[in-house]
């Protein structure tokens, strides 16, 4: 039995109409980035590039730029290729890793501010656990100012963003890793094959669907990464550890300048397309193959 046209659109409609909303959004917000609008009451007046001007010539624009560069070269590779090792080594043992899987996951249901104020309490540099830890066990030397030291609090932050995402790239890889055919692992282990072998030219070649996923999802998040240095730094000491995302939060709502504000969400956008494009393509090219 066909479906009737009007049917099949009535289904339509509601996605067309959520994907003409996001649209419309972006549109709106790009033409912001152009106005120099400054309160909350709006402000039509036209200002070109004169934003975008501003942010560039703005030391603290660039070094939120370099921390979440720091972010995307820090958290996601760690998060992706431990969580794809991790869930190797753990389909090996599926009777043990049913007691060992849960410990890697709860960490992702955890709302990001409460683990953003576990970790801030535990990087505390006066009564933070690290700390208490570090003098209890002879090793006092090495008590660090952590979330207080602008070299270390974004390294911090990134500890704990692994910590929670972990899990993530974990459940996704586990279900990759159950869709490989057991015909190619026993062949390989026939053949003589070492379980590296297996992982590096079976494993990791037939799962590349799901690192597709897994790497485009944590680079992200990267790019949106809010609660963790709003929770744990407030951007802070100084604006050491301020990210894009953050930063337009700031100017947008705190410094009412809506118009700077927008055009820092439009920056986001770009180097989202910039660095999610490439990716994608390069690994869509070798799933091809």
């Amino acid at each position: 039995m066909r479906t009737k046209l009007s049917v099949v659109l009535l289904f339509l409609i509601p996605g067309f109409a959520i994907v003409g909303i996001l649209y419309y959004m972006l549109i709106w917000t790009a033409l912001v980035s152009t106005m120099n609008w400054v309160g909350m009451a709006p402000v039509w007046k036209f200002a070109g590039l004169k934003n975008y001007e501003i942010l560039f010539h703005m030391p603290r624009f660039w070094t939120n730029m370099k921390n979440n560069l720091i972010w995307l070269l820090v958290f996601v590779l760690p998060t992706g290729v431990f969580g794809m090792i991790l869930a190797y080594v753990l389909e090996q043992f599926p009777k043990t890793s049913r007691y060992f899987k849960p410990i890697f996951l709860y960490p992702l249901v955890i709302a990001p501010v409460v683990a953003g104020t576990l970790w801030a309490w535990i990087f505390e540099p006066q009564t933070g656990v690290l700390n208490n830890i570090l003098s209890l066990i002879g090793l006092g030397a090495l008590r660090g100012g952590w979330i207080a030291d602008p070299r270390q609090a974004i390294y911090c932050m990134i500890m704990a963003g692994i910590w929670q995402n972990f899990g993530f790239s974990l459940v996704l890889y586990t279900a990759a890793i159950k869709e490989i055919p057991n015909d190619h692992i026993d062949a390989a282990r026939v053949d003589g094959a070492k379980s590296s072998q297996i992982f590096f030219y079976i494993v990791v070649p037939e799962i590349s669907h799901a690192t597709i996923i897994v790497f485009s999802l944590l680079v992200l998040y990267t790019l949106k990464i809010f609660d963790l240095v709003w929770v744990m730094t407030g951007g802070g000491p100084g604006y050491s550890t301020e990210v894009l995302p953050y930063f337009m939060y700031r100017v947008t709502f705190r410094q009412l300048m809506v118009g700077m504000g927008a055009a820092i969400a439009m920056i986001i956008l770009l180097i989202s397309f910039l660095v999610l494009v490439p990716i994608s393509k390069w690994m869509m090219e070798r799933w091809e193959r």
